[in-house]
């Protein structure tokens, strides 16, 4: 009978340790963001997944399915009501981002300049209207904007109609994304104009680069990752509105009239109407479209070598 050496015995257990040890560490990781991981899978993940299985259906909620193939998809395609309501969160996107986004970097470069000396006072006061809830947001508008008692329509001694014409409408709405959304990406553009170092900017101003030469040339160059992220979670969070055009347009326990509504009324109609399946097509045909968005605005804003 042969005897194991005291040595190999030995080697083999610190082998079987230093394994473990690995393991150990490769898993502490993942113990931390159990907690997401698991509530992802379970409020998101999951019922996405049941929603899609429930799109080829047609379901009232209760009692039996039927498979219905693409119909619902193709019901909504065909739709008139659907693609006006896409144009009009298309509307939104466009209409918006541009003003917003501009207005939202040019007070994050003039706080973080030397022309700002209070910047603890004038960071919280930007971003206070992100604080505010959107239905309550949406609700301040709809005074401001309205047709009789309305403070615009006070101030000028009219009476427009600002939110019973569709075209004024929609840009109601646009004016309350644009008040209510600078202040959130005024924090983000401030934050990545930290990130710029100082040497860089002294070396351009030796060069003879005014000041705007230097946020043309130097600043938005740098800060291409922070305009990626802005746009493309702009344009996410845009797509998917709901409550801000129904607040302004609709009246209690209604929606708003379908010159104005967003994408997402449709999906809220036909819940009501226990038509389960078709709703979950609208949301599918919705994930579609903000993915489609989504990657052509990587595509354009990211550089070639990050592509």
């Amino acid at each position: 009978m042969n005897a194991v050496s005291p040595v190999r015995a030995a080697g083999g257990s610190a082998a079987v340790a230093r394994k473990r040890w690995r393991l150990a560490n490769a898993l502490v990781p993942y113990l931390f963001i159990a907690p997401f991981i698991i509530s992802f899978i379970l409020l998101f993940l999951g019922p996405a997944l049941y929603a899609l299985v429930l799109s080829f259906f047609k379901y009232k909620g209760y009692g039996g399915a039927t498979w219905m193939g693409l119909t619902n998809y193709w019901n909504m395609l065909n739709y008139k009501v659907f693609w006006r309501e896409m144009k009009n969160v298309l509307f939104y996107w466009f209409a918006h981002t541009i003003p917003m986004m501009t207005l939202a970097f040019l007070l994050a470069v003039l706080v973080n300049s030397k022309l700002v000396i209070q910047k603890r006072l004038f960071k919280p006061i930007i971003y206070m209207p992100q604080v505010v809830a959107g239905v309550a947001a949406a609700m301040l508008f709809r005074n401001f904007f309205g047709t009789k008692y309305g403070i615009l329509n006070t101030l000028l001694g009219l009476e427009i109609p600002w939110l019973t014409d569709m075209k004024l409408a929609r840009w109601a709405v646009v004016s309350l994304l644009v008040w209510r959304s600078t202040g959130y990406w005024f924090v983000i553009y401030l934050a990545g104009l930290t990130t710029i170092s100082e040497e860089v900017l002294e070396a351009a101003i030796v060069d003879g680069a005014n000041a705007w030469q230097r946020i043309i040339r130097v600043t938005i160059p740098l800060m291409r990752n922070s305009f990626v992220y802005a746009f493309v979670v702009d344009a996410i969070v845009t797509l998917r509105l709901f409550a801000e055009p129904n607040v302004l347009g609709g009246k209690p326990g209604t929606l708003a009239a379908v010159g104005m509504a967003p994408v997402l009324n449709l999906l809220v109609e036909n819940v009501r109407s226990a038509r389960f399946g078709q709703a979950a097509a609208v949301g599918w045909l919705l994930f579609i479209v903000i993915a489609t968005v989504s990657w052509v605005q990587f595509r354009i804003l990211q550089g070639r070598e990050e592509r």
